[in-house]
């Protein structure tokens, strides 16, 4: 089923039918969900000359590949293609005809009579002379086949029978001659339309193809921020790609160059919010039962004599009665009894029996890695090597985050805080560059994000986050309340980590932390020996 925003386009989209339309629209679709190239199937007679232009446009392998991955990106390429195609006949339509002096030539051609014939084809006759070589159209034959057609019967025009042979009359000379004029009109009016499409074509593959280009390189540089690709189709647009790709891509580059960086990165992304938990589980378990059971009927083993019915297996001196008239009676009525005397067999057959009982026991709750709340520090004691550290730091652990498929809450703080939820990419991803891009300045008051973070806690998205703080800790201790807090969410198994950079910090303040790791501007090692002391913690 066609999306619905395909529709308008089928139902009024005045090129080819309706059929047609449709057919075209689903074919479209479908082949840009697929990774190897399939052309629409659909002549360019069907669809108004376009069909060649289509298929070109689709040839685009790297278009192919990310549309076959995301169908969103599939629908709106789709969409795209409908409207150049629309718009593109919309602007052959309004064009100015190049043949409309010709085909008024035609038109008064085809109201030519025998009266008047000489008097017309001097004009048309030289008009053609001018607009077609002799072997497209020949005047010099068709002068010939209208003189002929006008000239009065004569006894040359009868066979040796004497009877008249068949002359082509005026009319169907005129009619034969303006059908194949007609023709090489209408085959001059495709190739333009044909010349108009291409170049509309070129141009639309070139912006198209760009943005598709682009589109990869966002694609790259947001995974995993992102995975659905048509909903960064607009952001591939325009402005904002150019003011603001870069600095995306610079801080992703900078991921990759720097292994270090990025292995700390990871761990930090790594980290769990809570130790083992148990929980009691409820289970039916079974028990097998072992029992000899005793299969009289089974001639295994001789146990005694007792008495039965049982004539296989009656004593000799009971089938003695029956030899005598006499004694004949007395069996029968043992027999009826049950009272004949009979060896008695047994055998065991070891039986087994499944019970099925309820039982209980500990059960180790599965931990999920839990959302991740980030204080960078924006002051203006970070300028420089901090700012950089921090702000690389701060997009991976968003990165991680999202790949991860956990929440992640940005906090940067100078005298003020800004902070940023990243759930919804196309809404969050302003302010992400905003922080990517922003200047470090201001004094430093980490008391109104530890506050926030803090207060996230108390939210059902942010239960036991992990908190990580990057600054110089170049700052004021947390007051009391604060302090109470910190002690509280810790009983409650939430994780805070510090990261300092410089050694310059306030230890007092860094003593509130479970794990801080420093970061030595000065050490060349510095992203390596910060990783092992990491590594090291946990």
């Amino acid at each position: 089923m066609l999306p619905a925003n395909f529709d308008r386009f089928v139902n009024f989209c005045p090129i080819a039918d309706y059929y047609i339309r449709k057919k075209f629209v689903d074919a479209l679709f479908e082949s840009l969900q697929k990774k190897e190239f399939e052309s629409i199937g659909l002549s360019n007679s069907e669809i108004n000359n376009f069909a060649d232009a289509i298929n070109g446009i689709l040839s685009n392998k790297t278009m192919r590949e990310l549309c076959s991955t995301d169908l969103s990106l599939a629908e709106q390429v789709t969409q795209n293609i409908l409207d150049f195609v629309k718009n593109t006949y919309r602007q052959i339509q309004k064009a100015e005809d190049p043949f409309a002096v010709e085909r008024q030539y035609l038109d008064d051609f085809k109201k030519t009579e025998p009266k008047n014939f000489e008097e017309n084809w001097k004009t048309t006759a030289s008009f053609i002379q001018k607009e077609y070589a002799p072997q497209i159209i020949d005047t010099d034959f068709y002068y010939k086949e209208f003189q002929n057609s006008l000239k009065p019967d004569t006894k040359e025009d009868k066979n040796v029978k004497g009877k008249k042979k068949k002359k082509i009359g005026f009319q169907s000379v005129r009619e034969h001659f303006t059908e194949k004029w007609e023709t090489l009109i209408l085959q001059k009016q495709i190739q333009r339309t044909l010349e108009f499409i291409e170049k509309e074509r070129k141009k639309f593959c070139e912006e198209l193809y760009k943005q598709i280009d682009e589109l990869k390189k966002l694609q790259e540089v947001l995974e995993p921020f992102t995975n659905q690709l048509g909903r960064l189709w607009d952001m591939s647009k325009g402005r904002w790609q150019k003011a603001n790709f870069d600095i995306l891509k610079r801080y992703a580059e900078l991921l990759k160059r720097d292994d270090s960086l990025r292995e700390l990165a990871e761990m930090l992304g790594r980290m769990q919010t809570a130790e083992i938990e148990y929980e009691e589980e409820t289970f039916t378990d079974k028990v097998i039962k072992y029992e000899w059971k005793i299969e009289h009927a089974a001639k295994s083993e001789l146990v005694g004599i007792h008495e039965s019915d049982d004539i296989s297996s009656m004593l000799p001196a009971e089938a003695a009665l029956l030899a005598d008239e006499e004694t004949e009676p007395l069996f029968y009525k043992k027999f009826a009894e049950k009272k004949l005397q009979t060896f008695e067999y047994q055998t065991k057959i070891l039986n087994t029996e499944e019970e099925d009982f309820q039982n209980k026991r500990q059960k180790a709750k599965e931990n999920k890695k839990g959302p991740i709340i980030i204080c960078v520090d924006t002051s203006g004691s970070m300028h420089g090597t901090p700012e950089q550290v921090a702000k690389t730091l701060g997009f991976a652990l968003l990165k991680i985050a999202i790949g991860e498929n956990r929440k992640c809450y940005l906090i940067s703080f100078s005298t003020g805080i800004e902070t940023l939820e990243l759930t919804d990419m196309k809404n969050s991803l302003e302010k992400l560059l905003d922080f990517l891009s922003m200047s470090f300045c201001g004094g430093t008051d980490a008391m109104p994000a530890m506050n926030e973070a803090l207060q996230m806690l108390e939210t059902e998205n942010y239960k036991k986050a992990d908190i990580v703080m990057v600054s110089d800790f170049v700052m004021s201790g947390f007051d009391g309340e604060t302090q109470q807090k910190i002690l509280s969410a810790k009983e409650n198994k939430t994780k805070f980590h510090s990261l300092v950079i410089g050694n310059s910090g306030n230890r007092q303040t860094i003593a509130e932390f479970d794990n801080n790791w420093v970061y030595n501007s000065n050490d060349s090692n510095r992203a390596i020996t910060l990783v092992k002391n990491i590594r090291e913690t946990f």
